[in-house]
């Protein structure tokens, strides 16, 4: 058996070496590939929303709005076309637009905090209002739309007077009311505006305006109610007028009666329909 000196190893096939194709092709990557190859991802950065994130933090765009949205609030609240300082009045034929404006609690108010409903109650509570209706819209304007109580009679008391309307509210009287009746009542309680004269009486002399449109003064006392000196000169009195109609036919028909026995008398009094009577002279 042949043996090898220590150190030597056994001898065996010589290492080819690759040549110059092989050693290029290798450098390339061109050659055979090892079943051990791995594969990897390269990864590159996005530059894309979380970059505009990174760029505008959103506690600052937060902030920013925040800060914009308090200088609105401010403006809002402190501008002074913001305030109310007049009204546009529509319907007022009576009421002038300072009073309006005072009443309805409106004036110097910021249009946001405008309580028209409040307004609206408050000049409802005028006697002089029978409806109203109040509108605001920006920067300040508001309307204010009225239907006043039509008055159609005076109720006179020396030098002083108030009106009473159709439903027999007593309103202020302001300036003159042409062709109205006058209600002379010296010998009566005061009306008040506000106060409600009896609808029954208003009906009788609106009756009796038709019926005797001639005669535009009449008499009221707390005793005998109404009463009116006719075209003949004869004091007539009607009480409170609940049964006007009733009245005045007898009236007619009494009236007629003293004329026919030539008698005149000093009043007529027909209070009472069943029971009329009269004094002479």
């Amino acid at each position: 058996m042949k043996r090898y000196s220590s150190g030597q190893g056994r001898p065996g096939r010589a290492r080819r070496q690759p040549s110059r194709r092989e050693r290029v092709k290798a450098w390339f990557g061109l050659g055979r590939r090892s079943r051990s190859v791995h594969h990897y991802q390269v990864a590159v950065p996005l530059v894309g929303k979380s970059a505009a994130q990174t760029l505008v933090p959103s506690w600052w765009v937060s902030g920013l709005l925040l800060i914009v949205l308090g200088w609105l609030v401010y403006w809002f609240a402190s501008a002074d076309i913001f305030y109310i300082q007049h009204l546009q009045v529509e319907g007022n034929w009576r009421l002038p637009e300072a009073e309006l404006l005072t009443i309805s609690g409106l004036e110097g108010t910021n249009v946001f905090w405008a309580n028209t409903g409040g307004a609206e109650r408050a000049i409802e509570a005028l006697p002089d209002v029978a409806s109203a209706r109040v509108r605001c819209t920006l920067p300040a304007h508001c309307v204010v739309t009225l239907v006043e109580r039509p008055a159609s009679l005076v109720w006179r008391q020396g030098d002083a007077q108030v009106w009473i309307g159709a439903d027999g509210v007593v309103v202020p009287a302001r300036g003159d009311l042409p062709n109205a009746i006058v209600l002379d009542a010296s010998d009566s309680t005061a009306l008040k505006p506000g106060e409600r004269l009896s609808p029954d009486l208003v009906a009788a002399v609106e009756a009796l305006e038709r019926s005797q449109p001639e005669i535009r003064v009449y008499q009221y006392s707390n005793r005998y109610g109404l009463s009116f000196r006719d075209a003949r000169g004869w004091l007539i009195r009607l009480g409170q007028g609940q049964e006007i109609e009733r009245q005045l036919n007898v009236l007619y028909a009494l009236a007629e009666h003293l004329q026919r026995q030539g008698i005149t008398p000093s009043f007529v009094d027909v209070r009472f329909p069943e029971a009329p009577y009269y004094a002479l002279e």
